[in-house]
Order: structure tokens, then C-alpha cells, then sequence
């Protein structure tokens, strides 16, 4: 090789490595801090006052305040001190260091102090802030929805699982895998991903729903809505609704969804069939969202009565419709129902109460009310509701916002809340973690941390239903839409006293957004 052809080679590779090194070089840690400021620094996600499972993953720390160099200190009682320097704004922690620091402080606290470096090269340290740290770990594995904001359209609709410890995210089953298709109305068994169902819809393979019991797959006929099952893995409580989208012409959210006909279904694995009873699928009113008590022996769900008897759309008294709390006595060995018992009345409070959720301990019923209709994500003032169903009682929920706040799920130590949340932006629903006290009082969430401190500024999906799990779901995606595409159908018929059952045309993702 001559000397020139060896130049044009090493000159661009050397100016290359320096460009790295130049990139790469450390950033400066603070030397002598000019200024010690009393305020809080601005930082996103807002960690201040939270709350952190002693297991989650460390979230990326953007920081909103100006300079050309960063510095974050993360330090307990106990356990390693943490510091990460940076000439760009977003701090990343380590993920061993972190949870060694999380695990020695659980039942404690920690702080976090950052400091900001000006163009004259003077440092700033801010004020520490501070986090507490639960004894009690969350579930490790969340599953939910992502979703464009769209109106009518299923262009990117899919079905994930986080782990919580970490960053790591499997796809569970996205529409892609049939066509046109559309993922939603996912229900576990007791915290298990090895029992859950799941809603696939597409105008070229059909509406059905997806069972998964023991690794075994199966495509059930009907197209079912929300789930909830009974403790002893047998019995799954489905929804069977008929919701149709409208638009306002102005407002804050112009969208929105009605429940035209709604009733619950009982499916019975053993027998593979569906069963229903007259207090759950009374035309007269409009039933929906089931909820299965700890001990299997309640159900609990959401009710009004439907004021209209045909098709018109919308109809005149859509935003008269209230749904209230239900709860109604189940023997499993008999498999007779009770009376139809009102928890709320969404008449009485002038408020719609739906989409009930008992923690796993019988103590406290979660719900969401908004002011009216079945589809609080929708509505701006959608807020997250808690009774305790010891005493009957209201407990206060501080952790609303002035935008919706809806779609709860309890992890299986009762101690964590996942629910979803428009404050940010009042556009695309995020996931935020609560921690829930023995008295009921939740605490200023957590936004799920992501690994990239501008994850959210870039991510234009929305969260959508969320479940923790303690198990993982172990069947791969593409034996789901195998599934989806085989058309080997369990045709269970549903009972014929069901109220209108949903139409056999696809609409689209449907309105759980």
C-alpha cells in the first residue's frame, strides 16, 4: 500500500477515534459549588415526595434547568452512593448499583441532589429530593396496551409485558400478525399470565378471543369485552357490549364512546360453555365491567338502566346515563346468584361509578367516576375512587389529577396500584405506580421509569389497561397469531336472553384508549 492510500485510510479513521474520545470523554464532576440553592431542581419525571418499589428499574432523570454539565448524587441510610455526571441533561443511573441501593434503604428513604454547571463554569447544587422507599415490592411484570391516539383506525395496535426490574419488554401479540387487526380486552387469572384471555378483532379473520390456560391456546368464537376471573381458574366473567364512537365539536376531548347494550357472560372451562343469569344480563339496564371478590363468592360490576329501546344514535339522554356500583352473592357450589345489592349509586351522587377492582385481600374496592357514560378515559374529569369495604366508607384519593386518571389494576400484595393517567398532556395516557398504606391513603405516584430520560418525549403511543402480574406470559406471540390465522374456532354460543349482543362487524380498536 502506498503512503497516500495509507493516509486516506488513517487520516479519516484517527480523526474518527479523536471525534469519539472528544464524545466520550467524562463529564467533569463539581469541584468547589459556588451557589447552594433551597429550591427543588426541575426535573421530569417529578420524583420529589414518591414513592419507589424497592424493585423497580431506575428511572432516566431529565433534568429541566440550565447549564452544560450535570451531577446527581442518589444516597440512604444504607447501602452504595450513587453519582452520574453528564454534559447533557439526562442522567442514567445503574441498574445494579440502584437496586442494591433500593434493597438496602426498603422501609426507608432516599435523596436525590443535583447540580448544574453555567457557562462560566460555576456549579449550582440544588436542594436534595426525596423519596421513600417501600418494604414491599411491587409485582415484577405489568401488561397493557400501546396505541396511537387515533379515532377510528387499528394502524399500530399491540399488547406488551415490561418486566418492572428492568427494561426489558416482550411483545405479547400486536394486530399486525393478522392483518388488519386490533389487540385489546386482556384479563388474567390471580396474577398469572398462564391463564388469561384476550380480544382480537379483524375485518379479515374475524372477531374472537383468545383463552390461554396451561400452555394450551384457544380461539373462542365470540368476541367478548372486559374480564374478570373467578379465583378457582374455572369460571371467567366476560362483558358483551356494544359501544359506538361520536365526536363533539369542542371541548377539551371532542371524542367519545357509548355503551348502546351491555350484559355480563359466565364462560365455564370445564364444560366449555356460557351461562348467564337474569341480575346480570337484564335488558333493561346496561351492565358491564365484572369484578370477582378474593374469595369467589361476590361479583362485583357496573350498572344503569338504558333509557333508550332503539337504534338512534346518539341518543338524546346519553349524558344522563350513570352507572352505579353493584355487587352481587355467588355460591360456587351451587352456582346460584343472589339479589343485586347498590354499592354507589351513580343516580343519587350524580356521578357514573365504573370499573370496580377489589384488592386481593377483600379490603378495598377501586373505581373510577366521572360524570357520566361507561368510558372514563374520555372524560376529563375522570377520577380514581377507594372504599373500604370494612366499613363501607369513602377513603380520600389525593393522588387525581384535573385530567383523567382511570383503568387500575392492584398488584397481589395489595400494597401497589398501576393505573393510567392524561395529566402530563391531557393526550396520551402514561402508566403511573402507587403505593397503597395499610389505612388506605395511596401516595403521590411513580411514572413508570424508562430507561431514556426522553423516552416520552418521542413515544406518541398510549398506555391502555393495565394488569400487574407476578408470572410472566410464557406463550410467544407467534404461536398467538398462529392461533388468530388457524380459524379453529371453540363455537360456544352465547345464551340466547343476553341483551343485544355486539355487532359482528368490526369498528375498529374500540374505545379503551
Amino acid at each position: 500500500m502506498t503512503r497516500r492510500r495509507l493516509a486516506v485510510v488513517l487520516v479519516p479513521a484517527l480523526l474518527a477515534l479523536a471525534l469519539l474520545a472528544w464524545w466520550c470523554r467524562p463529564a467533569p464532576r463539581p469541584g468547589r459549588v459556588v451557589n447552594e440553592s433551597a429550591a427543588l431542581p426541575h426535573v421530569f419525571p417529578d420524583l420529589d415526595g414518591v414513592t419507589l418499589p424497592p424493585n423497580i428499574a431506575p428511572p432516566g432523570v431529565r433534568i429541566d434547568e440550565p447549564g452544560n454539565a450535570f451531577h446527581a448524587v442518589a444516597r440512604g441510610a444504607r447501602g452504595p452512593v450513587i453519582e452520574v455526571s453528564s454534559r447533557r441533561p439526562g442522567l442514567v443511573f445503574p441498574e445494579g448499583r440502584w437496586h442494591r441501593l433500593l434493597a438496602a434503604n426498603a422501609g426507608g428513604a432516599i435523596t436525590l441532589t443535583v447540580a448544574a454547571r453555567d457557562a462560566a463554569g460555576r456549579w449550582t447544587r440544588f436542594a436534595a429530593l426525596a423519596m421513600d422507599v417501600a418494604a414491599e415490592p411491587i409485582d415484577r411484570y405489568v401488561t397493557y396496551r400501546n396505541l396511537t391516539p387515533l379515532y377510528n383506525l387499528a394502524v399500530d395496535v399491540g399488547v406488551y409485558q415490561r418486566d418492572l426490574t428492568s427494561f426489558r419488554t416482550r411483545l405479547v401479540l400486536h394486530g399486525r400478525q393478522f392483518t388488519d387487526g386490533c389487540v385489546n380486552c386482556h384479563s388474567f387469572c390471580q396474577g398469572s399470565g398462564e391463564r388469561f384471555t384476550l380480544g382480537v378483532r379483524s375485518g379479515t379473520w374475524g372477531n374472537h378471543t383468545l383463552l390461554v390456560a396451561d400452555g394450551r391456546v384457544m380461539l373462542l368464537k365470540q368476541a367478548l369485552g372486559y374480564g374478570s376471573w373467578h379465583p378457582n381458574g374455572q369460571l371467567a366473567t366476560f362483558s358483551v357490549n356494544q359501544p359506538r364512537q361520536f365526536f363533539h365539536a369542542t371541548g377539551e376531548e371532542t371524542r367519545d364512546v357509548l355503551d348502546m347494550s351491555s350484559a355480563l357472560v359466565c364462560f365455564d372451562l370445564t364444560q366449555r360453555r356460557f351461562v348467564t343469569a337474569p341480575v346480570l344480563s337484564a335488558p333493561e339496564f346496561l351492565t358491564t365491567y365484572p369484578c370477582w371478590s378474593p374469595d369467589g363468592r361476590s361479583l362485583y360490576f357496573s350498572r344503569a338502566r338504558r333509557p333508550w329501546h332503539d337504534d338512534t344514535f346518539p341518543p338524546p339522554q346519553y349524558d344522563q346515563v350513570r352507572f352505579s356500583l353493584m355487587r352481587v352473592a355467588y355460591d360456587p357450589d351451587t352456582g346460584a346468584w343472589g339479589q343485586a345489592e347498590t354499592i354507589r349509586s351513580g343516580e343519587a351522587a350524580g356521578r357514573s361509578f365504573v370499573f370496580p377492582r377489589v384488592s386481593p385481600d377483600g379490603r378495598w374496592l377501586l373505581y373510577t367516576s366521572c360524570d357520566y357514560g361507561v368510558f372514563p378515559i374520555h372524560r376529563p374529569n375522570s377520577d380514581l375512587g377507594l372504599i373500604d369495604l370494612r366499613t363501607g366508607l369513602d377513603v380520600p384519593v389525593d393522588i387525581n389529577s384535573d385530567r383523567a386518571d382511570t383503568w387500575h389494576s392492584w398488584s397481589r400484595n395489595g400494597r401497589w396500584v398501576v393505573f393510567d393517567s392524561k395529566r402530563e398532556d391531557g393526550l396520551f395516557t402514561k402508566l403511573y405506580l402507587s403505593y397503597c398504606d395499610e389505612n388506605g391513603h395511596l401516595r403521590p405516584p411513580l411514572l413508570l421509569p424508562q430507561r431514556d430520560p426522553w423516552f416520552y418525549d418521542n413515544f406518541w403511543y398510549s398506555y391502555n389497561v393495565p394488569e400487574l402480574l407476578e408470572r410472566p406470559i410464557r406463550v410467544d406471540a407467534a404461536r398467538l397469531g398462529r392461533a388468530v390465522r388457524a380459524r379453529d374456532v371453540v363455537d360456544a354460543p352465547l345464551p340466547p336472553e343476553l341483551a343485544k349482543p355486539a355487532p359482528a362487524t368490526w369498528r375498529g380498536p374500540g374505545p379503551t384508549r
